[in-house]
């Protein structure tokens, strides 16, 4: 995402997904800071056709950039980015309140701590409803865990605004941290816009110290086996393999990793 073409592409589908001018212009100065950090060679201008696990850049060289010129504040990441475009068709009940104290948003909330506008406009108590980890059956059926997280939203007041142009999509993983918990957690987000022609555009920022990433995909299998080729790769776990939600239904077109041989999708 760093040639005027892409950006303009991008500009154009918030826009007619809805999305307001004050999110647009505040995702892009952040897509501008860590672009005007990184080494340039390391991002890519179009649209070009890659393995999935293939990337220009060294992760953990491009951390030291960021770091040298950013100290310890660590960015913005994936759940960041995507409600800082998604809150505005995402409501939370205003009487709910979480507390995510350990929780997997500890360093999220160390950011928002530093530059709490990178919601754009959303609210703290907003993004722990939305993303803040939840109790789970100890079980590998994901029509349970799809059945967990969507009671779990409507516990905490959590509700999706429809509308077909623009749509969240979330990553659950399934984690049993010891013998007596098990959880669910948002391991990875992204927003999924739709052009008028009928193509996705996938957009995601890959983690804190990685760049943005807009992706462009055929159908929603295309999508799905993308994320599982990335996330599904754990074989012969007692977990659950990760799932997808769009916004708070099962990912039609969602499949686990056709690589994986072990994956429970009950």
């Amino acid at each position: 995402m760093n040639d005027s073409g892409s950006r303009e592409l991008l500009k154009e589908l918030l826009s007619d997904a809805g999305v307001s001018d004050g999110r647009i212009q505040g995702f892009f100065r952040r897509v501008d800071r860590f672009n005007d950090i990184v080494k340039q060679e390391w991002l890519t201008d179009g649209f070009e056709e890659a393995e999935l696990l293939y990337t220009k850049y060294d992760p953990y060289t491009m951390q030291d950039e960021w770091t040298a010129k950013n100290g310890t504040f660590p960015g913005y990441n994936c759940r960041i980015t995507a409600m800082s475009l998604f809150g505005d068709f995402l409501s939370v009940s205003a009487d709910f309140q979480i507390n995510a104290d350990e929780d997997v948003l500890f360093v999220d909330e160390e950011a928002l701590k530093t530059d709490p506008d990178a919601l754009g406009g959303s609210s703290l108590a907003d993004f722990r409803a939305l993303y803040s980890s939840m109790k789970a059956e100890d079980t590998t059926e994901i029509k349970r865990h799809v059945q967990t997280v969507q009671e779990e939203w409507a516990s905490r007041g959590v509700a999706f605004r429809e509308n077909e142009r623009i749509r969240l999509i979330t990553v659950f993983f399934h984690d049993k941290p010891t013998e007596e918990e098990s959880l669910l957690f948002v391991g990875h987000v992204g927003v999924l816009l739709t052009a008028e022609d009928g193509t996705l555009y996938f957009v995601e920022k890959v983690a804190f110290q990685e760049p943005y990433r807009m992706l462009r995909f055929a159908d929603r299998t295309a999508l799905s086996d993308y994320l599982m080729g990335k996330y599904d790769t754990s074989w012969g776990q007692d977990t659950a393999s990760p799932f997808i939600m769009e916004n708070d239904k099962l990912m039609d077109g969602w499949r686990p990793n056709p690589d994986s041989r072990s994956s429970a999708h009950g």
